[in-house]
């Protein structure tokens, strides 16, 4: 069933820097003019998503995401093009919208509860479950103006638990929250999907994104760069960034938090840095914890170029570590029959948070796969010609 559907939209904003701009801005809005000149975010936008759909949005900063955003749900106008919804919808887009700044949380929760048509001692009751999943404690009953970020985000998110809309709209907003309020939203989205809900989801998190979405799409200037499977468009976008600003290593590793103490690459239990083609490969990562707690880890292969050839979680895999003599964490990775082509390969351990929501450190390993092929790529995939 199609809920959403986007055609040629296209949105400026016109340039309002002097007083003839401004002038003409105004008529334009007078005489029902279109906007014929100005900033171009939007450009030619085609979308549509259907019933229990998962779709992120990605993009660098300023690339149209929250502008598409906002106009799906109903808080601007698109310049030209046709929206057509056929569904409920729920947004968190912007902190402390839809919420009144001089009334307290509770009653704020009351008038999003009367907005969405609950009455009686259904109210009550979905009223009472949102200041549960807010947990902000008697920070509920102050107005919403004393709260920081975090706590307008928690009570937002408590609202969209309980009206469980058809498309649930959300940002970078939940990039807010304290870690341990993340998990607990995601495990709620995950659910909310399992059910059969509708998410559109803007993140500059490849994580979140690659964990929630199955579809996604690129924008670059105003414009669909590429649209499709999340990890196809993930990856490229991913490629197309790789970052000045990388993830701390080396000396630049807080020792006293979580982090990768080390890694190995055993062939028969001893340690190699040139393996031959086809080997069984065996990783050993040492992770510190400073508590009780066991952060995960990200394991991936990338070319000398820094092309990425494979990535994998341990949450993905549900792999639990092992305590070694020194009060380290052992992760164990076997590669079986290891088909990456002779070449060089960088392999890159990444220690995650014990809620498994973000990358911490990185650790790089230099492998040299030796051997003879007259193939071309970074890994052998098995042919059989007739």
């Amino acid at each position: 069933m199609k809920l959403l559907q986007l055609k040629h939209i296209n949105k400026i904003y016109p340039h309002v820097a002097n007083n003839k701009q401004r002038v003409r801005g105004m008529l334009n809005i007078l005489f029902n003019r279109q906007e014929a000149s100005g900033a171009h975010v939007l450009k030619d936008i085609d979308l549509t998503v259907n019933q229990g759909e998962s779709l992120a949005i990605i993009g660098h900063n300023g690339a149209g995401k929250s502008t598409l955003l906002k106009i799906i749900s109903g808080v601007i106008q698109p310049t030209s093009g046709k929206l057509s919804i056929d569904c409920g919808i729920g947004a968190l887009l912007e902190l402390g919208s839809g919420f009144d700044p001089e009334y307290s949380g509770i009653d704020n929760l009351k008038m999003a509860a009367a907005m969405a048509g609950l009455t009686g001692e259904v109210a009550k009751t979905k009223i009472h479950r949102m200041i549960e999943f807010a947990d902000i404690g008697d920070y509920i009953n102050e107005p919403v103006k004393n709260y920081s970020s975090g706590m307008v985000v928690r009570l937002g998110f408590s609202v969209i638990t309980e009206t469980k809309p058809e498309l649930l709209i959300t940002d970078e907003i939940l990039a807010v929250g304290d870690e341990g309020f993340q998990l607990k939203c995601l495990n709620w989205i995950d659910q909310y999907l399992s059910d059969g809900g509708t998410l559109l989801l803007v993140s500059h998190s490849i994580y979140h994104v690659q964990k929630l979405c199955r579809k996604a799409i690129w924008l670059d200037h105003g414009a669909v760069k590429l649209a499709g499977d999340v990890f196809t468009v993930s990856q490229a976008y991913q490629a197309s960034i790789t970052d000045p600003a990388k993830l701390p290593s080396g000396a630049e590793v807080n020792r006293s938090t979580y982090h990768i103490y080390d890694a190995h690459i055993l062939v028969n239990d001893e340690q190699h840095e040139r393996l031959p083609f086809n080997s069984d490969v065996e990783l050993l990562v040492q992770v510190y914890t400073p508590d009780e707690q066991i952060p995960g880890i990200c394991f991936g292969i990338a070319t000398q170029q820094d092309q990425p050839v494979y990535g994998t979680y341990s949450e993905l895999h549900q792999a639990r570590p092992v305590r070694n003599t020194d009060g380290l964490l052992e992760y164990r990775i076997s590669l079986p029959g290891l088909k990456l082509l002779p070449g060089h390969y960088e392999f890159k351990f990444h220690c995650m948070t014990p809620e498994n929501i973000q990358m911490i450190d990185t650790f790089k390993k230099m492998v040299q796969i030796t051997g003879e092929s007259r193939e071309h790529g970074p890994v052998q995939i098995e042919t059989r010609w007739q």
